[in-house]
């Protein structure tokens, strides 16, 4: 029986800001994904997003869905449409991801109560995004386009709508964007799980390397 909490929107949003940090994973098939998010969940992170990249994605969002404890939450990333959106929500994500501009994915997210990060790079976009419903507008591709000082550029006329980073953010980036007025950080998949680990299947070791990468992420030290 499914475990997924019935939340108000305000409070999975401010579960997701007080986080601040958000893994995203990409995997070769949806046992992986589940097995990688396990790994993260036991390295102390709370919010997964698995991307609709995975095959069997919408599959390994309604088991993680089901089985996460109630302080994390599992979301969908890459959503490229409203259906598609509909389908991960169904399956029990908590929050909705885009790397585009998909204003028909609000909606959708909006009706059930569902954290609704469409994607935009341009103020123009980003306006556009946040004044259409999203919660969160996702900036992508942040490092590729002047990292932290872009932000700050951004956050001069637009201080109010939050941010999501993601596209070449580093956990030795994640402070920096924080400080330069951002509220969440994703996390890539390639940095929080190592290639040669996934594939000898070493989950433990995926765990260990995770908490490293949490620890940078948030500017601490191994003790």
């Amino acid at each position: 029986m499914s475990q997924i909490p019935d939340l108000p929107i305000e409070t999975r949003l401010r579960k997701m800001l007080a986080e601040q940090l958000v893994c995203v994973i990409r995997a070769a098939n949806s046992e992986r994904a589940i097995n990688a998010a396990h790994a993260l969940l036991n390295a102390g992170f709370k919010h997964i997003e698995v991307t609709m990249t995975v095959p069997g994605a919408v599959e390994a969002i309604k088991h993680l869905a089901s089985i996460v404890p109630a302080d994390a939450m599992i979301g969908a990333g890459t959503v490229m449409s409203g259906y598609e959106a509909r389908q991960c929500i169904d399956a029990g994500a908590q929050f909705i991801v885009s790397p585009i501009c998909e204003v028909d994915m609000i909606r959708p997210c909006r009706d059930a109560g569902v954290v609704a990060i469409p994607a935009a790079l341009t103020p123009t976009e980003i306006v556009h995004a946040y004044r259409m419903g999203a919660h969160v507008v996702k900036i992508f591709p942040a490092g590729s386009v002047g990292g932290p000082a872009y932000i700050r550029a951004l956050r001069g006329p637009l201080p109010d709508i939050p941010f999501w980073v993601s596209g070449m953010v580093g956990a030795r980036d994640a402070q920096d964007y924080l400080r330069a007025g951002v509220q969440l950080v994703g996390l890539g998949f390639a940095e929080l799980l190592p290639q040669a680990l996934v594939e000898a299947g070493d989950w433990e070791g995926v765990t260990t390397h995770a908490r490293s990468v949490r620890l940078t992420a948030r500017g601490q030290t191994e003790t």
